[in-house]
């Protein structure tokens, strides 16, 4: 009766192990069904306002994106590893900055990312390569982009980029001084327009010379020239200074001459100078 009465307890433990076992499982199968990536969607960042005419290349670079997000369809949303999407669409997204993968429970994903637009043109040895701001190359070729662009900046850098394909960045470390001193310039230019006065912004600027440090040499599309003769921490300022000058300046100093500011370190403060 003895020898009965064990193996029936230990048929019931078994049994109710698998049932445990079972259920755990059951559990699993259910929640993988339920938490398996089956949509994604891209959302650009970049508010262009009511600039309509952008919202096609936005239209275009989302299904770039969404194309690339969907590569990491059909995995578990809680294993996803997010630096392996934003890795993907910015090698194969030209115009996508992506910054952020959102999950949306319990199976949705959003890139996010910044579009970037052709900004600046580098030349190396006999080509020409155009990037966003960030320095993220969009194309490259024999032809001098900026001669024909009205928005494309020509950089004179300080030190020679180091050149690869589309989609890779023109300086492998993103804080090089180039791209610090050029971030400093564009992003100053578009933050300081207010209202009520001259409209301003990076597309004003036709070429950028970084080949002395200290001395940067900023020509304007309308015509006139900047000298910022300031190091490197006095630079945003002395670009803040610039940029009032020119919105609150008459029209008609717009179109030449040269504008040399300085810091003067007894008074504290960006002096300008006009040629």
């Amino acid at each position: 009766m003895k020898f009965c009465y064990n193996t029936i307890v230990r048929s019931k433990r078994l049994i109710i192990l698998l049932a445990v076992f079972g259920i755990i499982c059951a559990v699993i199968i259910i929640m993988s069904a339920i938490f398996t990536i089956y949509s994604t969607e891209a959302k650009c960042l970049t508010n262009y306002g009511e600039d309509n005419s952008i919202y096609t290349t936005i239209e275009s670079v989302n299904r770039e994106v969404k194309l690339v997000s969907d590569e990491f369809r059909y995995g578990n949303i809680f294993l996803l590893d997010e630096q392996k999407v934003l890795d993907a669409v910015n090698k194969k997204v030209a115009k996508a900055d992506a910054v952020d993968v959102e999950s949306v429970f319990p199976n949705k994903i959003i890139v996010k990312y910044y579009l970037i637009t052709e900004d600046l043109q580098f030349k190396v040895n006999d080509e020409y390569y155009v990037c966003g701001e960030n320095g993220k190359i969009l194309r490259h070729g024999k032809t001098d982009y900026a001669k024909t662009s009205d928005t494309i900046i020509s950089v004179t850098p300080f030190t020679e980029p180091t050149i690869a394909e589309n989609s890779t960045h023109v300086y492998t470390e993103a804080e090089s001084y180039d791209m610090k001193t050029l971030k400093t310039i564009l992003s100053l230019s578009n933050s300081l327009v207010s209202e009520g006065r001259r409209a301003f912004d990076k597309s004003a600027y036709e070429s950028i010379d970084l080949s002395n440090k200290n001395s940067v040499k900023i020509k304007m599309r309308k015509g006139v020239s900047f000298r910022l003769d300031v190091s490197e921490d006095k630079l945003a300022d002395a670009v803040q200074a610039m940029v009032s000058w020119y919105v609150d300046m008459d029209e008609s100093k717009l179109f030449s001459g040269e504008v040399i500011l300085s810091y003067n370190a007894q008074a504290d403060k960006i002096m300008i100078y006009e040629k």
